[in-house]
């Protein structure tokens, strides 16, 4: 036993230490025994003596080092029919000092399931205050002036528009092209890659798909791409058969291209290996019917 508590500190933090949590044990004991234990304290003395408490390991759900423990209940007691500001003005005034602000107390009120049951969306109906007004009504020469500075002006266009022939990645990492200034998105841009097959080798055929030999897709050197069909991709895919280096990838989809051959083949020679040259059991019945009638 530590020589630096009397026996009744002892006895006192093993009585109590159930159900309590290292910081709710700290200060019971020191209120009660007039001791100067902390939490961190507390948790040493507990290991140190092999006492649990039987709560959960961490910091009870709610707890927070900037903000007072009880200021989830009070704010609980306080928000129904109050918006954030109103909140946050009591909440200060309650503690005596700044500890929250109306931008705040709309994030706690989020993270700690609490409502003030005010509707603040827009009533159907709803007229903007400023309805019916002209802008000089409402507001001063001086600060319709300062707007100027930031209005659209006729055709103005964006500081960052990128004119035609313009590269860009996008977020799969492959490189898009601007073909027009005007369209929908995929009217406007053309992958790069595709396009530039399609430069030197003509259109891209239905359910082919142009690839990257060595697998940048930075790399759109026509010598760098190949025309491969979708099932040849994920062939290529499947047995792991894609290389940095182009001429291995090349000698990959060769021995993919062999495999899917030879499945072929394998799935037509089952075909006819099954009753009615592989006919569906519907139509071996409706066969069988008739040679019946017959």
């Amino acid at each position: 036993m530590s020589r630096r508590y009397p026996p009744e500190v002892h006895d006192f933090i093993r009585e109590h230490v159930e159900g309590l949590t290292c910081a709710e044990l700290a200060r019971l004991t020191n209120e009660k025994v007039g001791t100067d234990f902390d939490e961190v304290r507390m948790h040493s003395y507990k290991c140190n003596h092999h006492l649990k408490s039987g709560t959960k390991a961490g910091k009870p759900k709610g707890w927070s080092p900037v903000y007072p423990e009880d200021m989830a209940d009070y704010m609980r007691s306080i928000a129904r029919g109050r918006n954030c500001y109103e909140i946050a003005k009591l909440i200060n005034e309650h503690y005596g000092k700044e500890i929250i602000d109306a931008t705040r107390v709309r994030a706690y009120r989020k993270n700690h399931g609490i409502t003030s049951e005010l509707d603040c969306r827009f009533k159907k109906g709803h007229e903007p205050v400023n309805k019916g007004l002209k802008q000089t009504d409402y507001m001063s020469p001086e600060a319709i002036e300062r707007t100027k500075a930031t209005r659209f002006k006729p055709q103005q266009k964006p500081h960052n528009l990128l004119q035609v022939g313009a590269v860009v990645k996008n977020a799969g990492g492959y490189l898009l092209r601007k073909k027009q200034m005007e369209g929908t998105q995929w009217e406007r841009w053309e992958f790069l890659h595709r396009a530039t097959w399609e430069e030197h080798k003509g259109p891209i055929p239905e359910g082919m798909m142009v690839s990257f030999k060595d697998g940048s897709k930075e790399n759109v050197d026509i010598d760098n791409l190949m025309l491969i069909s979708n099932a040849e991709n994920l062939e290529l895919h499947r047995s792991g058969l894609r290389f940095e280096d182009p001429d291995l990838t090349e000698t990959g989809l060769n021995v993919v291209k062999l495999k899917i051959k030879a499945r072929g083949r394998r799935n037509e020679r089952r075909r006819l290996q099954r009753p009615n040259g592989g006919a569906g059991a519907g139509q071996g019945r409706e066969r069988r019917e008739g040679e019946g009638k017959a």
